[in-house]
């Protein structure tokens, strides 16, 4: 009877091992995914705060708000250089990551009102952090894009 059953630990170590490393890659891409959506909702605030450097934003013309809007965004992309989002093919250098996030990441500042606000919208899809796995598909349940805002009073 012991010589039928030689070997069955090892296949059940195999399922069990299986399934937690499902487990272990599931836990990571969620990790990955809120880290990420972290660092864009902190380059937003960034990007919020500096609108201190222009205290005269509120009587500002077109072309001041134009000027105003641009360092605003080298701001948030600057902030966003500086974290691990940016996939490893563009990361070989400083400049590089700053290049590939300023083509890649969407950066808007709008001024409804007496305030200004900073949306960012990083793509998910393309800067994402772990490989894609064949028997955990998770395009159906990953966001493509993550968007953050933020607000400052002018």
């Amino acid at each position: 009877m012991k010589r039928r059953q030689h070997g069955i630990a090892a296949i059940e170590f195999a399922f069990v091992l299986l399934g937690l490393l499902l487990a272990l890659y599931g836990i990571a891409t969620f990790g990955a995914v809120l880290y990420t959506k972290q660092v864009v909702s902190r380059a937003a605030a960034d990007g919020a705060r500096a609108v201190q450097m222009f205290p005269t934003l509120r009587t500002a013309n077109s072309t001041e708000l134009a000027n105003a809007s641009n360092n605003i965004r080298s701001v948030v992309w600057d902030s966003l250089s500086g974290s691990l989002i940016v996939p490893l093919a563009h990361s070989t250098n400083a400049a590089s990551r700053r290049a590939w996030i300023a083509q890649t990441v969407t950066v808007n500042v709008a001024t409804p009102g007496n305030a200004l606000t900073v949306t960012v919208s990083y793509p998910y899809r393309e800067g994402q952090l772990l490989p894609w796995v064949p028997l955990f598909d998770t395009t159906r349940w990953m966001p493509e894009t993550l968007v953050s805002r933020a607000t400052a009073a002018l």
